[in-house]
């Protein structure tokens, strides 16, 4: 049973996911040159995104915001947070992209379940209007559901 329930999990199905950002061109700047990601529409208030194939919508809203409310061993992350899981090489393309816009990290690069197939490198990056993201590298990303 949890084999067919991985396996229609991993199926190539798209998610859709909308945030609030503060200002268009600073996001439109951090998700394209910084992150990799693809515009496929901008608008005064929005961009439409290809967040590595899934449909990102960041929309202009100063009354939301991002915040700190988990609490990790002795720090403190955003619950509220999003990502995406990829091969350890676009992982580090990534992590050298982000290294070399100098943007802080919320999370710094770790290793974590070291030996186990759920091995992973993971870090945590807030965009130019506070929201959280998540990116793990795993040299097999569907080990991400491995229960042990």
């Amino acid at each position: 049973v949890l084999t067919q329930i991985i396996g229609s999990i991993m199926t190539p199905t798209v998610l859709h996911l909308s945030i609030p950002i503060n200002d268009v061109p600073s996001s439109l700047a951090f998700y394209c040159e910084v992150m990799g990601c693809q515009a496929t529409r901008v608008q005064d208030d929005r961009i439409d995104l290809s967040f590595f194939g899934h449909h990102l919508v960041a929309q202009l809203s100063p009354v939301e915001s991002s915040h700190v409310s988990v609490k990790v061993g002795t720090n403190e992350f955003p619950l509220r947070h999003f990502g995406v899981i990829v091969p350890t090489e676009v992982y580090d393309r990534m992590l050298s992209r982000l290294r070399q816009a100098k943007v802080p990290f919320a999370m710094e690069p770790k290793r974590i379940f070291i030996d186990t197939p759920r091995e992973q490198a993971v870090f945590l990056v807030y965009d130019p209007s506070g929201n959280a993201i998540e990116v793990k590298g795993l040299v097999q990303p569907e080990n991400v559901f491995s229960i042990t």
